[in-house]
C-alpha cells in the first residue's frame, strides 16, 4: 500500500495547500476535548482528594471515542432540520457538536468533585456528553477529510490535522496545567475556582472551531444520498437511543450483581475485578444490541433504511478485502495505539508523582512538545507521500512502544532512601517507600491512644546524616470531647518566602459531635476569615494565600466552630516564617492527616505519606521530546493508513469503526491504568507497555505482506 508523491518539491509544497490549512484548525478543535477527560482531568481530580483508582476509571467516559461507529451512521445519513439546508450534512452536524462540547466543559466546570457524590456524578455527566460530542466532532471531520480531497492528498490532509490536534492536546494539557498552577491550586494546595476558570477559558477556546465550521465550504462528493420520508430518520434515532437506554440500564443493573459476588466471594485480585467488568460491561452491549435487532424485526424502522444505515458499510469493506484480510485489518487498527495510549491516560499524574509542578509540566510540554509533535507529524505526513505506509507504520509501532523506556530512566533518576522510620510513642516501625516516595503501614488503635503524635524520619541510602524528621499530631478519644487542633502548616511548621506566591491548604482536626448545617468551621488569621471544608474523617481545610501568613503579625491561626454566629469550640496554632527565599532542602515528607483515634475500635490505622524528592528535569524534557516526535509520526501515518482503507461511499460510518477499534482496546485497559501502578509500580508499568506492543511488529509485517498479495490478485483479476 502506497501513497507515495512524484517528488520531495511536491511533497513539501502540498502542505500550503488550502486544504491543509483547514484541517489544521479542525484538528486543534479534535484536540480540545480528549485531555479534558484524560490527564487534565486527572490531575484535577487527584487534587481534589479522589483516589487514583476512581480517577483513571474517568477515563472510561471517553469510550464514546470508542463506540462512535454505534451513531455514525446516522450523522452520516441523518440530515438536521434547517442547518442542513443553510450550511450543508458535514458542517450542521459539525457545528452541533462543538456546542454540545462546550456545554459538557461547562458542567464540568461547575462541578467540584471534593464537594461530594453528588458533585462527582455531575462531573461524570459532564465527562460522558464531553466524550459523546466530542466523538461525534472526529466522526464529521474525519468524513470531511476524506470528502475534501483526493488518495494522493490524505497524507499531507492526515499530517497538518495531527498537527493540529497535537496543538489542541498541548493547550488543553499543558496549557490548561499552566493555567490552574497560576491561579494558585497544586497538589495538597487544592483551590476549586482555579479549575473552574481554566475550564471555562477551554470551553472559550472551543469557539475557533466554530468559527472554522462557518468560514470553511461544504466538500463535494460524487455519492448518493438516500432520501428517506423524516418520519423514518426519527423512528431510527428512537431506536438508536432505545438501545442505548437498554445498555446503561442493564449496565446499572448489573453493578448490583457483580457488587454482590465482589463482596460475597471477596474478590480484590485486579485482574479478577478487570474481568468482571469487562464482562459486565460487554453483556451489556450485547443486551443493547438484541433491543435494536429486536425493535428492527418488529417494524419499529424502516428495516431496508436500518440495513443499509448498520450493516452495508460494514459488509462493504469486508467485500472489497475479504473476510481473512479484513479480521487482521481490524485487528492490527485495534491494537496499534495501545503502547502509547495505556501509558498516555497517566501520564501527568506520574509527572505530579515525581514531584514536577504543573508549571515545570507544562513548560516542557508546551515548548518542546509543542515543537516536537510538530516536527513528528510533518516528518510523518512526508514520509508517507514518499515511502510505503506499511513500512512507515512498522517504524511508527517501534517508536510507540519503545520510547516508553525512557520513563523508566525518569524514575530512576531519582537517588535511593533508605527504609522510612515511623515512631509512635514509644513504638518504632520501618517501611519502605515505593520507586516515588509514597509509603503506607498499619498501626494498632491502641498504641496510636497512647500517644498523640506521628513522628517520620526519612533519608537518602548514601546520605545518612542529612536525615528529614516531620511530626505529625492527632487526636484520640482519650481526649476531651468536642475538641479540635490545627495541624503544621507545612511539614516543617514553616512557611518560606519562595513559596508567598502560592496557596497553602490549612489543615486540622475535629473530633465531636457531627456538624449540623447551621454549624460552620471557620479558620481566622489576623481577623481574616476563611471557610472551612470538614470531611468525614473529621479533617477539615482552608486555602489561605501564603503571602497573608508570611506577613501576618501575629503568625496565630485560630480555628473555630460557628453555630448561628457564636463560638462553640476553638482551637489555636502558631507557626514560623523562614525569611531566606531559597530553601536548602531536597528532601520532604508529607504525612495524610490522621482520623480521630478510637482506643476501643481495636482496629489497626492505616498511616500513609510520601517522601518528596527530586528528579532530573532533563530526563522529563527528554522524555516528552521524545515522546512528542514519536506520536506525531506515527499518529500521522496511522490516520493515512485509516483513511486508505475507507471507501468515498460509507466515510462517516468505515472511518468511525477504524478509529474507534483504534481506541477501544487501550482505552478500556488505560482505565485500570491507575490501579496497575498502584500494584507493580511505575518501572514494572512502563516495562509492560513496551512488551504488549512487540506482538504489533509482527502484525504490521503480517498485514504489509497480506496486502501486497490482494493488491497482486486484484491486478491480476483486471488483466483480460
Amino acid at each position: 500500500m502506497t501513497t507515495q508523491s512524484t517528488g520531495w518539491k511536491s511533497a513539501f509544497t502540498a502542505f500550503l495547500d488550502r486544504r491543509a490549512l483547514i484541517m489544521l484548525f479542525l484538528g486543534f478543535s479534535a484536540g480540545i476535548p480528549i485531555l479534558l477527560i484524560f490527564s487534565s482531568l486527572s490531575l484535577w481530580l487527584g487534587e481534589a482528594g479522589i483516589d487514583k483508582s476512581a480517577v483513571t476509571f474517568f477515563s472510561w467516559a471517553a469510550l464514546g471515542y470508542s463506540f462512535k461507529f454505534v451513531w455514525a451512521p446516522l450523522v452520516d445519513e441523518l440530515p438536521v432540520p434547517f442547518l442542513t439546508k443553510k450550511l450543508g450534512r458535514r458542517r450542521a452536524w459539525l457545528l452541533i457538536a462543538q456546542v454540545l462540547i462546550i456545554c459538557a466543559i461547562s458542567i464540568m466546570a461547575f462541578s467540584n468533585p471534593a464537594l461530594g457524590q453528588a458533585y462527582l456524578y455531575q462531573m461524570a455527566v459532564g465527562a460522558v456528553l464531553l466524550g459523546f460530542s466530542a466523538a461525534t466532532q472526529d466522526i464529521v471531520i474525519d468524513a470531511y477529510r476524506i470528502e475534501l480531497a483526493e488518495t494522493q492528498m490524505q497524507t499531507v490532509l492526515a499530517a497538518t490535522y495531527n498537527a493540529g490536534y497535537r496543538i489542541g492536546m498541548i493547550i488543553a494539557g499543558a496549557g490548561a496545567l499552566f493555567l490552574a498552577a497560576s491561579l494558585g491550586t497544586a497538589k495538597g494546595n487544592y483551590i476549586y475556582s482555579a479549575w473552574k476558570i481554566t475550564y471555562l477559558a477551554m470551553a472559550a477556546v472551543m469557539l475557533i472551531g466554530i468559527l472554522t465550521t462557518l468560514v470553511i465550504r461544504e466538500p463535494q462528493v460524487n455519492r448518493v444520498y438516500k432520501n428517506y420520508k423524516r418520519t423514518d430518520y426519527y423512528r431510527l434515532v428512537a431506536v438508536f437511543f432505545v438501545a442505548v437506554m437498554g445498555f446503561v440500564i442493564s449496565y446499572i443493573l448489573s453493578g448490583t450483581i457483580t457488587e454482590s459476588a465482589k463482596s460475597q466471594f471477596e474478590i480484590s485480585d485486579s485482574l479478577l475485578l478487570f474481568c468482571f467488568e469487562a464482562l459486565r460491561f460487554i453483556g451489556s452491549a450485547v443486551i443493547a444490541v438484541l433491543v435494536g435487532t429486536l425493535l428492527v424485526k418488529m417494524g419499529a424502522v424502516n428495516k431496508q433504511m436500518a440495513f443499509e444505515t448498520w450493516i452495508h458499510p460494514i459488509a462493504d469493506f469486508f467485500k472489497r478485502y475479504g473476510v481473512k484480510l479484513a479480521l487482521v485489518l481490524l485487528l492490527l487498527i485495534g491494537f496499534y495505539r495501545i503502547s502509547d495510549i495505556i501509558a498516555g491516560v497517566i501520564s501527568n499524574v506520574f509527572y505530579q508523582d515525581l514531584n514536577f509542578t504543573k508549571e515545570q509540566i507544562a513548560e516542557a510540554v508546551k515548548i518542546y512538545g509543542v515543537i516536537f509533535s510538530l516536527v513528528g507529524g510533518f516528518l510523518g505526513g512526508l514520509l508517507a507521500q514518499r515511502m510505503n505506509i506499511m513500512k512507515l507504520m512498522f517504524v511508527g509501532a517501534i517508536l510507540a512502544s519503545s520510547t516508553n523506556l525512557i520513563f523508566i530512566g525518569l524514575v530512576k533518576s531519582g537517588q535511593q532512601l533508605s527504609d522510612i522510620e515511623v515512631l509512635v510513642g514509644t513504638q518504632r516501625y520501618q517501611v519502605q517507600s515505593d520507586e516515588v516516595g509514597y509509603w503506607k503501614i498499619k498501626v494498632p488503635s491502641q498504641i496510636l491512644a497512647q500517644a498523640n503524635e506521628v513522628k517520620v524520619t526519612a533519608k537518602y541510602q548514601d546520605d545518612s546524616l542529612n536525615a528529614v524528621v516531620t511530626t505529625l499530631p492527632y487526636l484520640s478519644s482519650t481526649q476531651k470531647p468536642n475538641n479540635m487542633q490545627l495541624l503544621p502548616v507545612t511539614s516543617d511548621n514553616t512557611v518560606s518566602l519562595q513559596e508567598q506566591n502560592k496557596s497553602l491548604v490549612v489543615r486540622g482536626q475535629y473530633f465531636g459531635h457531627a456538624l449540623n448545617d447551621a454549624q460552620k468551621i471557620i479558620i481566622q488569621l489576623d481577623g481574616q476569615k476563611f471557610d472551612a471544608n470538614l470531611d468525614k474523617t473529621g479533617i477539615f481545610s482552608a486555602a489561605i494565600p501564603a503571602q497573608t501568613l508570611v506577613h501576618s503579625a501575629s503568625r496565630n491561626l485560630v480555628a473555630e466552630v460557628f453555630e448561628h454566629n457564636q463560638v462553640i469550640s476553638t482551637s489555636s496554632h502558631r507557626y514560623a516564617v523562614n525569611n531566606q527565599v531559597a530553601s536548602t532542602k531536597n528532601l520532604d515528607i508529607d504525612i495524610q492527616p490522621l482520623p480521630a483515634i478510637s482506643a476501643q475500635s481495636g482496629d489497626d490505622v492505616e498511616i500513609t505519606g510520601k517522601v518528596i524528592k527530586p528528579y532530573s528535569t532533563l530526563w522529563l524534557y527528554f522524555a516528552i521530546i521524545v515522546d512528542n516526535l514519536a506520536s506525531g509520526l506515527a499518529g500521522a501515518a496511522f490516520i493515512a493508513f485509516l483513511s486508505s482503507l475507507t471507501s468515498v461511499s460509507f466515510t462517516a460510518v468505515q472511518y468511525a469503526i477504524f478509529s474507534s477499534l483504534m481506541t477501544l482496546t487501550p482505552k478500556i485497559l488505560g482505565g485500570y491504568s491507575g490501579t496497575i501502578v498502584s500494584n507493580i509500580g511505575y518501572p514494572q508499568f512502563f516495562l509492560m507497555t513496551t512488551l504488549i506492543g512487540l506482538p504489533i511488529l509482527i502484525l504490521v509485517v503480517w498485514v504489509a505482506k497480506l496486502l501486497k498479495d490482494h493488491q497482486n490478485a486484484l491486478i491480476v483479476n483486471k488483466d483480460p
